[in-house]
């Protein structure tokens, strides 16, 4: 009998010993997994934590690249272009007027110098495009502003000494200058800047666009880590673990909030550059060309022996600014609206065909309308430059009818008035597609910055799982 009993005691020795080590070797192996586990939780929440934060400091920069050197140069070179025009406009101004209206002219001739050079200096000082020869368009911008001012200042140095046919000679060759040197190494400035932007515009597309894919992958290998952390739990016979269940959560959130606004700032950045910004800068070229015509109006009054030259210059002028507003020629005798605040279909695509025939820059701006306020306002720019051309065509007439005096109370006054309204309207319209712009890139600036905070919810997400997971790996030793 004993030795039957040894037998059996020893049987039943040998079949615990197998069980308590294939025990303990499962119990490794599933410790080992959640080391491995907490691991990678550590290391890809703070892969995903630098990932999200590049990829709103990327965002940031691009978008910065645009709105604060690109945008800013190209509307300093804009705003010079005005007020050179302007000036020259208000010289023009100053030789056909007398008294306090020659006085009033010589002022503001005086503060859109000064204006034109506050601008310029804003954008010459951002000098960033050798490639492209930006420091030759700005030297030959320079010169050309300094021959222009000291054939005005003759002007003015002539009219005082009442030489007024050598002042007007000077006014002539100076608008010379104006037109065939300043304007266009301004433009060509401009162009050099717009083409920056354009290619910013390009690259921070792609950009962000491969960040937002690289946001999405490190977002969705730290959820399946922590998908991988919850069945580990469960096999530990737990039913969940609060800690991994709100980094999981809270991850997904995350993740999906970074795709939407990266997303958004992605289809903004064609927004701001296409649609906005080129209405901006469109509708400066077209106040540019009504400045142009606001000094040839004033021109043919003091220089009548040479009014039709100067009024068929005018005519040329109107036809850039059909071509700039609506596009085909005569556009400007139909309303463009097909509604309230709509721009009529068949008025839209007249004016991208005219853009492809004649190979324009840009779109006619009523081909460029997505805003709500632009189609009324170029309605009403419309109208008003309807009625600039009828006090046009009157002081035409009156010159030719010798009645110069007449003209120049007409020019003055209803023709000052009526330039004024188109000022306002451009104005109006400029504002419009400056305020969306603005609106973007401040939204842009604000969540990139909040992005770059909520990164450091990566992290803790993974340190938060990775704490909840090491406690129940811990009561494995229990």
């Amino acid at each position: 009998m004993a030795t039957t009993t040894n037998i059996g005691a020893t049987g039943a020795t040998s079949a615990v010993q197998p069980t308590v080590r294939q025990s303990n070797r499962r119990l490794v192996i599933i410790r080992a997994l959640m080391l491995a586990l907490v691991s990678s939780s550590l290391a890809f929440g703070i892969m995903s934590g630098l990932v999200a934060w590049q990829a709103n400091v990327a965002t940031y920069n691009d978008y910065h690249t645009i709105v604060g050197e690109g945008s800013v140069s190209v509307d300093a070179a804009l705003r010079a272009r005005a007020a050179a025009l302007d000036h020259m406009s208000a010289a023009a101004i100053y030789l056909e007027t007398k008294g306090q209206a020659r006085q009033e002219a010589a002022a503001r001739a005086d503060q859109s110098w000064a204006d034109f050079n506050e601008e310029a200096r804003i954008s010459w000082r951002n000098l960033s495009d050798p490639t492209h020869g930006e420091s030759n368009v700005y030297a030959a911008a320079d010169r050309a502003a300094g021959d222009y001012i000291k054939q005005i200042g003759a002007m003015f140095a002539y009219n005082q000494h009442g030489q007024t046919g050598d002042a007007g000679a000077a006014f002539l060759s100076a608008r010379e200058t104006m037109n065939t040197r300043l304007v266009p190494a301004l433009g060509g400035l401009e162009a050099v800047k717009v083409e920056k932007m354009e290619a910013t515009y390009a690259g921070a597309d792609r950009r962000i666009a491969n960040w937002r894919d690289a946001t999405l992958v490190v977002g969705v290998l730290l959820t399946l880590i922590f998908l991988g952390m919850i069945l580990a739990v469960r096999r530990m016979h737990y039913r969940w673990s609060w800690p991994i269940g709100a980094a999981l959560v809270i991850t997904l959130l995350l993740t999906l909030g970074l795709q939407s606004q990266l997303g958004l700032a992605s289809f903004d950045a064609r927004v701001l550059v296409r649609e906005a910004y080129d209405n901006v800068a469109g509708v400066q070229d077209l106040a540019a060309l009504l400045s142009q015509q606001r000094a040839l109006n004033s021109i043919i009054v003091f220089n009548p022996e040479r009014a039709e030259e100067h009024a068929a210059g005018f005519d040329q002028y109107a036809t850039l600014v059909e071509q700039r507003l609506c596009g085909p020629r005569d556009c400007l005798k139909n309303t463009f609206l097909s509604g309230q605040d709509t721009i009529r279909p068949a008025v839209a695509e007249a004016a991208k065909a005219e853009q492809a025939r004649l190979g324009l820059p840009r779109v006619p701006l009523v081909g460029n309308v997505h805003f709500a306020g632009q189609a009324v306002q170029y309605e009403q720019l419309r109208l008003d430059y309807q009625q600039w051309l009828k006090v046009h065509d009157t002081i035409k007439q009156q010159v030719e009818a010798g009645n110069l005096d007449t003209a120049a109370a007409l020019s003055t006054g209803e023709g000052a008035k009526t330039f004024a309204k188109l000022q306002a309207d451009t104005d109006a319209a400029t504002q419009v597609a400056r305020n969306k712009f603005d609106d973007i890139w401040q939204r842009v600036y604000f969540l990139t910055g909040v992005g770059q905070a909520l990164a450091l919810v990566f992290p803790l997400g993974g340190g938060l799982a990775a704490l909840g997971l090491w406690r129940r790996r811990n009561e494995l030793l229990a």
